[in-house]
């Protein structure tokens, strides 16, 4: 177990123990409660992770547990503030294990929280959080917030080999920690459970390197020189290590207007960018005869 030690972080002991008293009372109140719930979901990052056929073990997949409240008491639409919360969220540690984990909720100028421990356990997350004890700040979170970004890495030996994609869950859950940490809000002093929302990792196995298609030059970044390269390996052969970067219509093959598709993006407003992966660095899974053995911006 790897434990962020916020207490280190504080200069007077006596400092500490308020800290800690607080968090306490604002975190386990017994009998608080409040009269008309407003409704927050904790929300499990997800998505899709691509990871090398021959070592999946090398492939990371980042992603953010987000707070959102999704309901007003009494159809109101004034939302509640918040000053704090704690959370929990579980993978499969046969298939995942977690190198870090960093609070990011700040305040709406960008303050640091005054209070925040994330534990990291070999099977998920928990995080406890009051944003400030002199109630300086609170926060409402009517939008998906992220607060906690994770960074995942893929275990080694059980995906080697594989061919086709494989999914696994992120589970939000009131388990983890000793004792364990629930999903609870807090709202004017009282703590409001929270609805726990499951995410969805979909792990797709690719060869070569990821890419950016439409980035010829390969710098992380579309312009006018990517339109030009294009050209330049029409008409004047120059090489590629990636020719699915220059096929920015994703055709399977690269004509003058992968050139016009890219110039367009560029300067011409409302003209459609290359298709994906766009803008980030991703695979082509479609069997069109294009391959990428090496991105320079790209794992």
């Amino acid at each position: 177990m790897i434990v962020k030690d916020c207490m280190s972080t504080m200069k007077r002991h006596d400092r500490a123990l308020t800290v800690l008293a607080v968090v306490v009372v604002m975190l386990a109140l017994g009998g608080a409660t409040l009269a008309q719930d407003p409704v927050f979901e904790i929300q499990a990052p997800g998505g899709e992770a691509y990871y090398p056929v021959a070592t999946p073990e090398s492939a990371t997949f980042t992603g953010s547990i987000s707070i959102q409240q999704t309901a007003f008491p009494d159809g109101g639409s004034v939302p509640a503030e918040t000053s704090g919360y704690s959370l929990g969220v579980a993978h499969d540690p046969a298939i995942l294990s977690i190198n870090t984990a960093i609070t990011v909720v700040t305040s709406t100028s960008g303050e640091a929280v005054e209070f925040e421990v994330v534990n990291i356990y070999f099977d998920g997350v928990t995080q406890g959080v009051v944003y400030d004890f002199l109630l300086d700040w609170s926060l409402s979170l009517v939008v998906a917030t992220p607060v906690l970004e994770i960074e995942y890495q893929l275990q080694a030996g059980v995906l080697t080999g594989a061919t086709s994609s494989s999914s696994t869950t992120l589970n939000v859950v009131n388990t983890l920690g000793d004792p364990p940490v629930d999903n609870v809000m807090v709202v004017d002093g009282a703590s409001v459970p929270a609805v726990p929302v499951d995410g969805t990792l979909i792990l797709t196995p690719y060869e070569g390197s990821q890419f950016i298609r439409g980035d010829v030059t390969q710098n992380g970044s579309l312009d006018v020189a990517d339109g030009i390269g294009v050209l330049n390996y029409l008409f004047l052969s120059t090489t590629t290590t990636c020719f699915n970067a220059l096929d920015a219509d994703d055709t399977g093959n690269v004509s003058i207007s992968d050139a016009v598709r890219i110039l367009c993006a560029v300067f011409c407003p409302g003209s459609p960018a290359p298709e994906g992966p766009y803008p980030g660095c991703g695979v082509d899974v479609a069997t069109d005869g294009g391959s990428c053995n090496a991105f320079a911006s790209c794992p």
